[in-house]
């Protein structure tokens, strides 16, 4: 039986060493992850710094976590449908170019409205990037080696966070916290150049939705070191593409793993966006000084970064789901010994922060993973960012109730432990994805991508 046109180049890729070309657009996705993560975080960590020059009360910038992630979530809805349709490469450069001229216009803003506006452009941009690096990464890279590589974009969005974390004691006590923004802004900027010249188009896109040959040909003749011949692609019809990928996620084929998917992650990133916006400011409002509890959520990011690559590496190995559904147990159990590293000292913060970013973020990298494995290349990029876009409804309702539970004075330790019922719904959610793909065919050969 002969092959298709799609599983013809597919497996040229999965049967190569991965080339320069491949190595450039994972090391350049990289470079956008390492920096939506450390503009995502960014406004968390110099929340204290802002309140305290704006004479702000402490639940204030509540208005502008918020905003972000909106932001990111609109983005992320409208990212993978645009990308999926238009490509990944042009949204991507848009969105990059989005996120450092709002980060640039930050650093001169003088009110709240202001800032708040200001973080849901952010927003826009970093949401809208994300799918993009994932999706054109997972395309470019050997199914052997899919999930460790994908797994090492999300470690460089928690190691961006991480970098937020170290700098920003020591530029924004120098230089104030606006020069902070113009650190977000500049880096983003100066890496579209590198991008306009050396980052390719999907060659998934291309074969499954542009059905160009030349170029894909072209592509793989880059990535395997000889000449392919287009016409030796094309061995049979390719199906359409869907033309309503939305829809095709909410299906009787996909829906029942796009809810799980969507409630797993959600449950997870309501985490995530806890910690990551309030973690330094909690740690504040139980008389832990600036330095350590900027140090605590860097080893948060810090964590995350090792987790994600720890994930990938078992996911490479390991059953997938099984895998996340441990992590987050194991986040569940963590969140319940907050007080114990208060009572610890400084050394036991540290270490509470880095052991929370690795269960929590790594366990988050898990569903991205999971979602490459679920769906199929001509709808990835909307599943992808649809799950990121609905699970951010989570982070939107973690930011909330972290800033009501402030402004009604409850225990910042106390709303930390509440952490663990979001963290067990993460892993039912990973369990039961489990269980609805275990009879999946080649469910044997899958697992180890999840």
């Amino acid at each position: 039986m002969e092959q298709s046109r799609s599983e013809n180049y597919r497996k040229l890729i999965d049967e190569s060493r991965l080339s320069g070309m491949q190595w450039t657009v994972i090391a350049l996705c990289f470079l956008i992850m390492f920096l939506d993560g450390l503009d995502t975080v960014l406004i968390g960590f110099l929340a204290p710094y802002i309140g305290k020059e704006w004479h702000l009360s402490k639940d204030a910038l509540t208005q502008a976590f918020t905003a972000g992630v909106v932001g990111l979530m609109i983005a992320g809805c409208l990212a993978g449908i645009l990308a999926d349709r238009v490509g990944r490469r042009p949204l991507l450069l848009l969105a990059v170019t989005l996120f450092g001229a709002s980060n640039l216009a930050t650093a001169y803003c003088d009110s709240l409205g202001m800032l708040v506006a200001l973080r849901f452009l952010t927003g826009l941009g970093l949401g809208a990037a994300m799918p993009c690096a994932v999706a054109l990464v997972s395309e470019y890279a050997p199914a052997r080696r899919r999930g460790l590589i994908t797994t090492s974009m999300y470690s460089a969005y928690t190691l961006g966070g991480a970098a937020v974390g170290w700098i920003t004691p020591i530029i924004a006590q120098q230089h104030g916290w606006r020069a902070m923004f113009v650190v977000g802004a500049v880096l983003p900027l100066a890496l579209l150049p590198f991008l306009l010249l050396s980052m390719p188009e999907s060659i998934g896109f291309l074969a499954e939705r542009r059905r160009d040959l030349a170029k894909v040909a072209a592509l793989l003749s880059r990535i395997l070191g000889r000449r392919v011949d287009a016409a030796a692609l094309a061995l049979t019809a390719q199906p359409v593409a869907p033309s309503n990928p939305l829809w095709t996620i909410l299906s009787a084929g996909y829906g029942l793993q796009t809810t799980l998917l969507w409630l797993g992650n959600g449950a997870g990133l309501l985490i995530t966006f806890t910690l990551i916006n309030w973690l330094p400011s909690f740690l504040s409002f139980k008389h832990v000084t600036t330095f350590t509890a900027a140090f605590s959520a860097a080893c948060l990011q810090a964590g995350g970064a090792i987790g994600s690559l720890v994930m990938g590496w078992l996911m490479d190995r390991i059953d997938g789901r099984k895998v996340t559904v441990c992590v987050y147990l194991g986040a569940a159990v963590l969140s319940l010994a907050w007080p114990v590293a208060l009572d610890g000292g400084d050394g036991a913060l540290l270490a509470a922060g880095f052991a929370a970013g690795m269960l929590v973020m790594g366990g988050q990298t898990g569903f991205q993973v999971l979602a490459t494995s679920v769906y199929p290349v001509a709808v990835r990029a909307t599943g992808l960012s649809w799950m990121q876009s609905v699970g951010r409804l989570g982070g939107i309702l973690g930011i909330q109730l972290a800033g009501l539970g402030i402004a009604r004075n409850i225990d910042p330790v106390l709303m930390l432990q509440a952490l663990a019922v979001p963290a067990l719904v993460a892993a039912l959610g990973a369990a039961a994805l489990h269980w609805r793909l275990r009879r999946r065919p080649g469910y044997g050969a899958a697992t180890s991508h999840g």
